[in-house]
Formats: C-alpha cells, structure tokens, sequence
C-alpha cells in the first residue's frame, strides 16, 4: 500500500531547514522542480545530481616540428582525464554526446626561430573556425606561450571540436613536453 500526503505548502515549524526523508532514502520528484538565483521568491537546490559530463583534457605529447603557414590541427594524443572517452586520438577531436552549451580551454607552446612571427589559436567546430581564441606577436623571443578560452554549442550528435593553429612562417613548431601537462592541451565541460 502506497501512503500519500496531500497538502498546499509544507512550511519550517523552526529553524532554517526541512528535512524530506532519512540518509539513504532515494527522494523520487513527479514534477518539474524549478531553481531561482537565491533572491526572494526562488530555490537553492543542492546534491540534485547536477553534473558537468561530459568533460575531458587531452594533451600534446610530441612536439609537431615544421608547422606551415595554413592552420594546423593540434595532433592532441593522449587523455588525460576522459570518462566517456569522448576524445578521438587518432582525428585529435572532441565529439560531445549530450546537447548543451560548452566551455572549452587550451594552452599552446609555439617556436619560432624567426623574430616577428604572429601565433593565432582558433577553436574549429564541424571543420571550420569557431571562435579566434587568442593571437599573439612574437619579437624577440623564440618561444611564446598562451592560452585560450571559448563556449560553443554543442547538438549532442554530429558537433565535433577542434583545436587549430597558426604560424606566419614555415619554421615554427607546436612544442610539447611529455612530462608536463600544464601546456600543450584541450579541455572542456557542458555547462549545467
């Protein structure tokens, strides 16, 4: 027999709090349950099971030498942290599963061997650039490194996310350093 409790408002009898079952106990919502800011008027929700999935970094581990002047794809080969195993290796993209808005980083090491030469970082969605997520001029120095951030939609099913460069001369190289993972990476998450 299944015990119902039909009412309009249940309403703190003191304190700050209500209590809804015991530790353990599963809560099983029939409806909707909406979720203000925190002003007058709104909910808090908290431990709802509200997740940023998927999610995933993936890094450089070998250094790509003799970058040309066209944009490049950055050749990210290993997941570092990928539990739905999202990350393709071997086409070194992103290809979400779930709908959503995305945020996305990366953080690149270029050499030059020749002063002047301008770096721009693009975010690729589908094959083509999304968003140009950092640009930046080297002059005297022969490494430069940045990083770069963006959001993007995502359908859930054909969007696919890539990390492109560009060099203005034949002579640079995307660096990577295998036993540092603080540069030469991809990461992202769905926003909730």
């Amino acid at each position: 027999m299944v015990s119902q409790i039909k009412v309009n408002e249940i309403i703190k009898q003191s304190g700050s709090s209500i209590t809804i079952g015991e530790s353990g106990d599963t809560i099983s919502l029939g409806a909707a349950l909406p979720v203000g800011s925190g002003g007058t008027g709104s909910t808090t929700l908290t431990g709802a099971g509200l997740t940023n999935k998927p999610y995933f970094k993936a890094r450089l581990t070998a250094t790509q030498n003799g970058v040309g002047t066209n944009n490049t794809k950055v050749a990210f080969n290993e997941r570092v942290i990928d539990p739905d195993s999202l990350f393709d290796t071997t086409n070194n993209r992103f290809l979400p599963t779930t709908a959503g808005t995305y945020f996305f980083s990366t953080s690149q090491r270029l050499y030059s061997s020749t002063a002047s030469t301008n770096f721009t970082c693009y975010l690729f969605k589908n094959g083509s650039i999304h968003t140009r997520m950092v640009e930046t001029r080297d002059s005297a120095i022969t490494y430069s490194a940045f990083t770069g951030t963006a959001m993007a939609e995502a359908n859930g099913s054909s969007d696919y996310f890539e990390i492109y460069v560009n060099i203005s001369n034949n002579t640079a190289d995307i660096t990577a350093d295998p036993a540092d993972q603080s540069w030469g990476f991809f990461e992202g998450f769905k926003l909730i």
